[in-house]
């Protein structure tokens, strides 16, 4: 008997979040000691608190509070990423610690221009609600919550630099200060790109796929990027490696996320069915709709789209048959090869190093792949 898709999926997400939790308490702590040794001053708490509240550190008296603070997907990346490399290039188990060590400001780094990133987002979204929970904007206003945000962006910069003091060689944090720059800038241009689709009927998908490697992918490059220069001292073919590695996952993430958006009513992602087309969210699936269905059941989508009252039942179901038609294999196929692609890259960095495609971080970073390739799946 074939297994659910549902347990599958499970089964994965259960490997995957094993495979996180072994970094989540020195990421969270190293986190919290940043803050702490910036969030000295009682004058400038308020601002220093809605920080630590975005993060779910603290209710918004900024009273402690246990909320959660995400997957921490990104910093781990960086920390699998280091040791990976590390293993490659023959550290042993001392120097691989130390360089892990070494790698944490870095991962606090990645994590926080997320988390910057976040906050504009909600502003420039107009979103009220993040995790469950009031975004900074809805409570203490947008002016407060752009020099919030900006302080993070800063900060980020900061707790890159501090790799400096963990034994990271000096050329190698100036080298990752300017990458993390050039990755901030990207962003900010997949921000400005997916605004500015919001005004357009004509949105192709090489256009949309230009922005999700700017808006989603570049972070994750980064991450990578990040993690392998220090555990490999700078090697650079290792470096490129888990780079190219990196932007393979972020495209596909955000694939994965654009197909599960209309076709999964998966209770763990917090959405209903088709929850995109209801909010008529311009993902992959109906930009490649708009340009390959056939031309009347173009117009019609279109129109479903412009249209100033909500998409009635009628049309959800229509939009799932023509874009189920027209382009849910066609997604499927862009998100496999981007995969194959991970996989490829993932395996070059491994190389032929004993032990290495065998080690944790190694086995890690195929889980999160593997995670993604399931909504790849036709039982998906």
């Amino acid at each position: 008997m074939a297994k659910s898709p549902d347990l599958t999926r499970d089964a994965e997400a259960a490997h995957l979040q094993t495979a996180l939790d072994r970094f989540r308490d020195p990421i969270i702590s190293e986190m919290r000691a940043f803050f702490t040794a910036h969030d000295a001053d009682a004058d400038l708490h308020s601002f220093y608190g809605p920080m630590a509240y975005h993060l779910g550190w603290v209710d918004e008296r900024f009273a402690p509070a246990q909320n959660p603070p995400g997957k921490l997907m990104r910093p781990a990346l960086v920390l699998w990423a280091c040791e990976l490399a590390a293993l490659a290039v023959g550290a042993d188990a001392t120097t691989r610690a130390e360089r892990l060590y070494g790698a944490l400001p870095a991962a606090v780094s990645v994590e926080l221009i997320h988390n910057f990133s976040l906050i504009h987002d909600d502003i420039e979204d107009c979103d009220r609600l993040r995790r469950g929970r009031p975004t900074i904007w809805a409570i203490w206003g947008e002016p407060q919550a752009i020099n919030i945000g900006d302080g993070m962006f800063a900060l980020a910069r900061l707790a890159l630099v501090d790799c400096a003091t963990r034994g990271v060689a000096a050329p190698l944090v100036l080298g990752m200060a300017g990458e993390l720059d050039r990755t901030s800038l990207r962003l900010c241009e997949g921000q400005h790109r997916d605004m500015g689709f919001e005004g357009t009927t004509v949105v192709t998908p090489t256009m949309y796929l230009d922005m999700i490697a700017r808006k989603t992918a570049a972070l994750m490059r980064a991450a990578c990027s990040f993690g392998a220069t220090i555990g490999a001292a700078g090697v650079p073919g290792i470096v490129r490696d888990l780079a190219e590695f990196g932007e393979c996952l972020g495209v596909a993430f955000q694939l994965r996320d654009d197909l599960l958006g209309i076709w999964d009513a998966h209770t763990s992602l917090g959405k209903t069915a088709a929850g995109d087309l209801r909010r008529r969210k311009k993902s992959l699936p109906v930009i490649h709709a708009l340009a390959h269905a056939p031309p009347t059941k173009r117009a019609r989508l279109a129109a479903i789209y412009a249209a100033e009252t909500e998409p009635t039942e009628a049309d959800i179901t229509w939009m799932l048959t023509v874009i189920g038609a027209t382009s849910r294999a066609w997604c499927r196929e862009q998100l496999a090869e981007l995969c194959a692609r991970a996989r490829t890259a993932l395996a070059h960095a491994c190389g032929a190093h004993a032990g290495v495609a065998d080690s944790e971080s190694a086995q890690a970073l195929g889980a999160l792949v593997d995670y993604i390739a399931l909504a790849a799946s036709p039982a998906e």
